[in-house]
């Protein structure tokens, strides 16, 4: 949501999917389902402006080309981390995919869970698309200072990739640290 909200402030149209009834009507009215110093009047400016949407699924007319997983990803009872999240909105997102579409996937995952995506979701709809991680790295309580002061670390494995999710998170912050990979970046 802080991402989002952020992304409005710059002047992107953002449209959100949220699973939850309860959390899209919030975010539906401009009231946040947390608290973050700063989000409660940039949400309801977001949603005044139409700039934000929040849907319970991805909508057929979206017109949108980059598509941004932020999803949570807890840790089961065996101590391992449960993508189960990821993999739905992975395998959403792939009902949708055009070529030329990028997807960035920002959540806490272990190394190799976006390649992982990539083979097993992604790579079977035969779309000519582009794949990055950049991890969210912002703490509780300073998000919204955070997202456009901190460095944004980019990994993509093909330079085109990289060149274009760091001149999309330029207009962010004012730093974009580009590594080797996807997989540095999930490290």
């Amino acid at each position: 949501l802080t991402l989002a909200v952020t992304l409005c402030d710059i002047g992107y149209e953002v449209f959100g999917v949220e699973i939850r009834k309860e959390v899209l009507e919030k975010v539906k009215r401009g009231e946040p389902h947390f608290y973050e110093p700063g989000l409660d009047g940039r949400l309801k400016s977001a949603i005044k402006s139409k700039r934000f949407k929040v849907f319970k699924t991805i909508q057929k007319n979206f017109d949108v080309s980059v598509y941004i997983i932020t999803v949570g990803t807890p840790i089961d009872d065996s101590n391992q981390v449960n993508k189960f999240m990821i993999r739905n909105v992975c395998e959403e997102i792939s009902n949708y995919l055009k070529d030329g579409d990028l997807i960035i996937l920002r959540s806490t995952v272990e190394v190799g869970t976006t390649q992982k995506m990539k083979s097993d979701i992604f790579d079977k709809t035969l779309k000519n698309y582009e794949l990055a991680f950049c991890p969210e790295r912002t703490i509780e309580g300073k998000a919204m200072i955070e997202l456009r002061n901190l460095p944004q670390i980019v990994g993509a494995n093909k330079t085109e990739t990289a060149l274009r999710v760091s001149q999309f998170f330029s207009l962010m912050t004012p730093t974009v640290v580009r590594v080797s990979n996807i997989e540095t970046a999930e490290l």
